[in-house]
């Protein structure tokens, strides 16, 4: 497709040729992809101009960008994903991490150590990118990941694998249904939370990633609802949730959490500026 070649000119024929399929701004995706192939940092490619690659190289870099070309993520192409500075294994059993999400691991931590809170409850965990990353850089004696899916899980466990974490239980649970006779301090989740209608209207790459883990009935407020219902009989005295938010619905979803009897309800911005986590105590009533 691209020939022989060096660095400088494959970047500009795969450039050209993803523009040609549509893709607006392929810069970044045609230099993450060939770093990827060389096994180099980004940063370095532009000190690698006129580097030839070898023929494996070159077709393996052909391949990769011809998958992009169709819409796939990057990050399925490469199976890696970045999340607060750790890498995880991604497929398309399971989320891609975003930074956005990065808030919900961080404000977690500061809770830990102001509040001296010790258990975390993950939901919905996916690569399990959020359980890890609390495990790599907090203190917590006990943490608990699930999911529903049986294949997120085994990404999720080779992922702490991977990162030298040994001591989170995965559960296979839909929401709360495999959790009994625990309470836990802080709850944790990224749960789906886009409309059927939204998920229909998605750009392409998005619709490579699990429905199950972007879409949900009641608008989108199903797990949020489910959540806020039972989140109380799980949580210890002045426990926090913390959940990532669709940020066009955020004052319903305040409002839900508000109806069920939490306390000190506070909408996080990103740093973006959009609404993106809901944090909120436990009532000590609520697990009556």
């Amino acid at each position: 497709m691209f020939g022989d070649g060096n660095v400088y000119s494959l970047l500009k024929r795969a450039k050209r040729f993803l523009e040609s399929k549509g893709l607006s701004e392929p810069e970044s995706d045609v230099e993450v992809l060939l770093s990827f192939v060389l096994q180099t940092k980004r940063s370095k490619l532009p000190l690698m101009r006129s580097q030839k690659l070898t023929d494996i190289q070159v077709l393996q870099y052909e391949r990769y960008i011809l998958r992009r070309s169709k819409r796939e993520p990057v990050a399925y192409i490469m199976g890696l994903a970045g999340f607060m500075d750790f890498e995880f294994k991604v497929n398309k059993n399971v989320l891609i991490p975003r930074p956005e999400t990065e808030i919900l691991v961080e404000t977690a931590l500061k809770i830990a150590k102001k509040e001296n809170k010790n258990s975390v409850l993950d939901l919905c965990t996916g690569s399990g990118c959020i359980a890890v990353s609390l495990a790599k850089l907090g203190k917590f004696k006990d943490i608990m990941a699930s999911d529903v899916s049986g294949s997120a899980l085994e990404i999720a466990r080779e992922n702490a694998r991977s990162n030298n974490v040994l001591d989170i239980n995965f559960v296979k649970s839909n929401v709360f249904s495999g959790i009994s006779g625990k309470n836990f301090d802080i709850i944790i989740s990224n749960p789906p939370y886009v409309s059927h209608e939204e998920y229909d209207a998605l750009e392409p790459e998005l619709k490579y990633e699990p429905e199950i883990a972007l879409a949900a009935d009641d608008s989108g407020l199903f797990f949020y609802k489910k959540i806020a219902g039972k989140a109380g009989r799980y949580l210890n005295d002045n426990g926090f949730i913390l959940i990532e938010l669709n940020a066009y619905k955020a004052g319903e979803i305040k409002q839900i959490f508000s109806t069920c009897g939490y306390k000190n309800i506070e909408i996080v911005k990103d740093y973006a500026g959009l609404p993106r986590m809901l944090k909120a105590e436990s009532n000590f009533l609520m697990g009556n």
